[in-house]
């Protein structure tokens, strides 16, 4: 009976149940006692029984005895009764117990799931992040990279820059701003493309804001124009219609500059040039307008 009284216990200790544990002390001292009863009334009926062989001859001829031994039968029997109540007590207690303990090993395995899920997940997160950092870090490289190269290559165009600015001087910073363009210009008339474009380049490097400035944006237009170098010429007639609106070649620099999308079939940009021309110079040549119309009927511009 105590080593049933002792699991009990036991399994009120791990479930943390106070008072579950305090119920079976109580019932474990109710049935010690009882079981401490019955061994007495056992030994009083073991020496007292009738017929037994060591039953004194006294004692089973009086009836009081005999009145004695059936009150201790009915004690036994009562006692008997209250030994299976507290039986049936602690067999509901061991029962409550099982229950709770199924719970919490229900609750247990529930928690270890989830705790299988976060640990997923933050394992997740962790790779993410790791990956993150990774690429950022690979992010970070190149820009710098990238950085570097870029100061590196305006460095060399800086000094590439300033060598041709030296190199233009020492050719050609002893001539005038007139006679450096005409001899640009002739070049020009001999078709000597390459040669044109070196004189004119030289010739807006020393006199940027010379007159003849626009003119010369121009001619260094044509002269890629000439070449089928259409990237260049572009940016060369779109600088000459910005940077010299009051020249007498703008109207061309910008008549040139569609002309030269359109042979980049850049559709759009060439249409968007000869609308513009139109607002720009509204009163240009009869000879003028007829070339802008002739373009734009090539194009089909709205």
């Amino acid at each position: 009976m105590n080593k049933l009284f002792c699991l009990f216990l036991s399994l009120s200790v791990l479930s943390g149940s106070a008072s579950a544990a305090t119920n079976v002390n109580e019932l474990s001292d109710r049935l010690d006692r009882i079981e401490d009863a019955l061994k007495g009334v056992q030994k009083k009926l073991s020496n007292n029984y009738v017929g037994s062989a060591k039953r004194p001859q006294a004692a089973a001829d009086n009836n009081p005895s005999e009145d004695k031994l059936d009150a201790m039968l009915m004690q036994l029997q009562e006692t008997e009764q209250a030994v299976r109540q507290l039986t049936g007590e602690i067999e509901s207690i061991h029962f409550s117990q099982d229950k709770l303990q199924k719970r919490i090993d229900q609750v247990s395995a529930d928690m270890n799931v989830r705790f299988t899920e976060m640990e997923k997940k933050l394992q997740a997160a962790e790779a993410k992040i790791k990956k993150m950092e990774s690429e950022k870090e690979t992010a970070e490289k190149v820009k710098k990279e990238a950085e570097k190269k870029k100061k590196e290559q305006e460095a060399a165009a800086a000094k590439t820059a300033k060598n041709k600015e030296n190199e233009i001087k020492e050719k050609y910073g002893k001539k005038s701003a007139k006679e450096l363009y005409d001899q640009a210009f002739a070049s020009i008339k001999k078709q000597d493309y390459k040669t044109a474009q070196n004189e004119f380049e030289a010739f807006l490097a020393l006199y940027p804001k010379n007159a003849l400035a626009g003119n010369a944006q121009y001619w260094l237009g044509e002269s890629f124009f000439a070449r089928s170098m259409y990237q260049k010429a572009a940016v060369a007639f779109a600088e000459g219609f910005q940077n010299y609106r009051d020249s007498q070649k703008a109207p061309d620099n910008l008549f040139k500059l569609g002309v030269t999308m359109a042979k980049l079939k850049k559709k759009d940009e060439a249409c968007i040039a000869f609308k513009n021309f139109t607002k720009e110079y509204p009163k240009v040549s009869d000879s003028m307008k007829k070339r802008l119309e002739t373009e734009e009927q090539k194009l089909s511009c709205p």
